[in-house]
């Protein structure tokens, strides 16, 4: 099963999108395809992959019974990526109730923590990566006007 490097959208029957493979061997296209994505310091492998909502349509040859990335197609639409839970998948949405929070990347016992508690198997998280409020027990929270996540709370459910 495939994921989108970019929006980490997982390929599925009702995704009704293609995944499209990174062209590591046609160095030019390549480089293209990572101008177009603006991560710095980021190099896909022989498995990363790109969904078809960062394609414009003329990128795709529909005359046969597939539909197909053309040969020189390069990906153009990146807005911001979408946030979502890297344990339970749920999408942020502003205004639904529920907050998203950052792994703890520059405290490792607690994000070792994290890791453990929700169980996703082997699996580091990156500046990209969110849990939501849903992975944490009330305790966890501040009583305060807004919802904060105390820095030294571990309790994760």
């Amino acid at each position: 099963m495939s994921t989108c490097v970019f929006c980490k959208t997982k390929q599925s029957k009702y995704s009704g999108r293609s995944f499209h493979k990174f062209p590591v061997k046609d160095v030019l296209r390549l480089q293209q395809w990572l101008k177009e994505m603006k991560r710095k310091d980021w190099k896909p492998n022989r498995n990363s992959t790109l969904c078809s909502a960062h394609f414009a349509n003329d990128c795709f040859d529909r005359t046969g019974f597939l539909i197909t990335l053309k040969k020189n197609s390069v990906p153009t639409i990146f807005d911001n990526p979408k946030s979502e839970c890297s344990s339970c998948h749920r999408l942020r949405e502003y205004g639904h109730g529920c907050s998203f929070f950052k792994f703890p990347l520059d405290e490792p016992d607690i994000m070792k923590q994290w890791i453990a508690n929700i169980n996703i198997g082997p699996w580091s998280p990156s500046s990209d990566s969110f849990l939501c409020s849903d992975h944490f027990e009330p305790s966890s929270f501040q009583k305060k006007s807004q919802r904060k996540l105390s820095v030294h709370e571990d309790t994760l459910m």
